[in-house]
């Protein structure tokens, strides 16, 4: 990632000033450590004293505050965010009016929590498939019909019920998925991203440790260092009692976690949508959710 953002439009660049200056006005100089002086003429603290809080210089903060084109670097958004003491909806705020990308606040190791409303949401969406994934594609819940439809999500233990662990690991989904062998790879792509984005994460280790162990041909797919982002795609299903099925599927993140990801697939033609039914025959009312991977 580059360490400085493209450069904004006038617009944008008077955006970001006013903010940063609303917070500086805002914040006291007690907050920040610095003792009340008897006459100031404006609220909050100084631009001089958020400049040598943050390692700027005066004429640059200025500038900034101003809205003329200049570049703001990551290690500087972070320093004003700290010196500010924004929140973290702020912060996130003051990185994309800057053009960045805002920085990862979440434990990115941890399961995330899941909310009430998600889980409703996902069993309302019967009889289409529908499950949600977390940061490692670990299935931390899903509906009826995603359990008729991959019969393991209940089946396995905790710590394997993975979608990479499923299209790899489960070898039903060899037959179960038409066109197993293209689908496959790219599903692999899309998990490549993420797992390289977070190289010391243990949990993403284990994944690949695991079905390296388990899938003779895994090995020779994740050496190819493929990756690709996510594509809107057709996928079609053998389904042992609902018969043939092609389905597209969508993915959402969910906005008050980034970890959370609530992946639904829907009918692509009308003879799909007739079976999807058939997919809850036998399966429990209420699936567990949560994330339990011991």
């Amino acid at each position: 990632m580059p360490s400085t953002p493209p450069r904004l439009g006038d617009a944008g660049r008077r955006t970001l000033g006013a903010f940063l200056r609303s917070r500086r006005e805002r914040l006291s100089p007690a907050a920040v450590g610095l003792g009340e002086t008897a006459r100031r003429r404006t609220p909050g603290l100084r631009r001089e004293e958020v400049a040598a809080l943050s390692g700027v210089s005066l004429s640059w903060l200025a500038w900034l505050e101003q809205g003329r084109d200049i570049n703001v670097s990551r290690q500087v958004l972070g320093s004003l965010a700290r010196t500010l003491r924004l929140s973290p909806d702020e912060q996130r705020h003051l990185y994309r009016l800057a053009g960045e990308l805002p920085p990862r606040t979440e434990d990115t190791a941890s399961c995330p929590a899941l909310d009430e409303n998600l889980l409703t949401m996902v069993n309302a969406l019967d009889p289409n498939p529908a499950c949600v994934l977390d940061q490692h594609w670990d299935i931390l819940a899903w509906n009826r019909a995603e359990q008729g439809l991959y019969s393991a999500c209940a089946a396995l233990p905790p710590a394997r019920r993975n979608m990479l662990w499923l299209v790899f690991g489960w070898p039903p989904a060899r037959t179960l998925m038409l066109d197993w062998e293209e689908q496959a790879p790219r599903i692999l792509a899309q998990f490549r991203v993420a797992a390289d984005e977070h190289p010391d994460d243990p949990r993403f280790a284990e994944i690949l440790a695991e079905l390296r162990a388990a899938a003779p041909d895994f090995p020779h797919w994740w050496d190819r260092h493929d990756v690709v982002g996510y594509q809107v795609v057709l996928k079609g299903y053998q389904h042992p009692r609902a018969g043939r099925l092609l389905l597209r599927q969508s993915k959402l993140l969910a906005a008050e976690d980034s970890r959370i990801h609530l992946v639904a697939r829907f009918p692509a033609d009308e003879v799909t949508a007739a079976r999807l039914p058939l997919l809850l025959d036998g399966t429990p009312a209420d699936p567990p959710a949560g994330c339990d991977r011991h």
